[in-house]
């Protein structure tokens, strides 16, 4: 059995049992979705990203015409759940795309890259957000009330429709649900955006609007720096944060006794919610079949504990 180190960044493999471990491992990650997609999830996403994007050009153009930076920059939220929903939504497709001999995991990096680009520019558009709130707050601007509440509670009944949608496809996969949650958490948003549209137009108080969009600045900020930690730890091939490597090789000696060690271990995601694992084992001498076999359970244990679909195990004999 061989010594050599297996480098987590590629799929080499040596020998027959290292390439026994990779079809295994491929084969949990097709079982959690990655090669195998809901079509109702990926309907129900299309569905929601076309809503998403038309209740944002309804806010581009109502914030124009009324004169509402509040809606302007409800706009750009709109603009970033469209963004974060068409990334899963593509997601789906992309994952199911062949592999060939450039592309080892296939492309599903593309999501990272898009979360990366959608994150830095949410960043660049609430610097704007920002210094047109502070201007108006010296310089009062009329704003349509009336008009501004309907088109903002027309915005709130958008996302409460798109994160119903996603509730009913069964968001039974990390995209669809990721989607869900966050379309659940942004509602509350939307809500504070149509009560302070009444308040305006009750009362007339124009610093109303600048101080919302301010608001709505800081949760676009929030959502944008979550985005490019999330996809730069990708990106820079770090653990994923619910995973401790220690834990992993902790679990392995554990459960499985004929495992005297484990060195070289490596975890880390392709994209959210595909984690990788590359490990030596070191084992007393056994026959081919035994080895086989102890490969098959440690994957399957690494799977069941700490949902790593795609794990490559490389056993070394003991030194005495």
């Amino acid at each position: 059995m061989s010594g050599a180190s297996t480098h987590p960044h590629c799929d080499q493999h040596h020998g027959p049992l290292a390439r026994d471990a990779a079809e295994h491992g491929h084969g949990h990650a097709h079982a959690h979705g990655h090669e195998h997609v809901s079509a109702r999830s990926r309907r129900a996403l299309g569905l929601c990203v076309a809503l998403t994007l038309a209740m944002m050009a309804v806010e581009i153009v109502g914030g124009l015409w009324t004169g509402s930076l509040m809606l302007l920059s409800d706009a750009a939220h709109m603009a970033s759940h469209a963004v974060a929903l068409l990334v899963s939504w593509a997601a789906f497709h992309i994952s199911a795309l062949p592999r060939d001999s450039r592309s080892h995991f296939g492309l599903h990096r593309a999501e990272i890259l898009a979360a990366l680009a959608n994150g830095v520019g949410l960043l660049a558009f609430t610097v704007w957000i920002a210094w047109e709130a502070f201007t108006r707050f010296s310089s009062a601007t009329a704003v349509a009330g009336p008009q501004m509440t309907v088109i903002a509670a027309a915005g709130l009944g958008v996302n409460v429709l798109t994160a119903w949608i996603l509730h009913r496809s069964g968001a039974e996969d990390l995209n669809t649900r990721s989607a869900f949650l966050h379309m659940l958490g942004d509602t509350l948003s939307s809500v504070a955006i149509v009560i302070g549209g009444a308040l305006l137009w009750a009362t007339g108080w124009l610093w109303i609007d600048p101080l919302l969009s301010l608001l709505v600045a800081g949760v676009i900020v929030w959502w944008g720096i979550g985005l490019l930690r999330q996809a730069l730890r990708v990106l820079l091939e770090q653990s994923p944060p619910h995973i401790e490597p220690e834990q992993v090789r902790d679990a392995i000696l554990a459960g499985e006794p004929a495992v005297r060690d484990v060195h070289d271990l490596h975890v880390w995601e392709i994209t959210s919610g595909y984690v990788c694992l590359t490990a030596h084992l070191v084992v007393d001498d056994r026959p081919l079949v035994e080895a086989e076999q102890l490969q098959r359970r440690v994957s399957a244990l690494v799977e069941r504990q700490f949902k790593i679909g795609h794990s490559t195990l490389q056993l070394e004999t003991r030194r005495p």
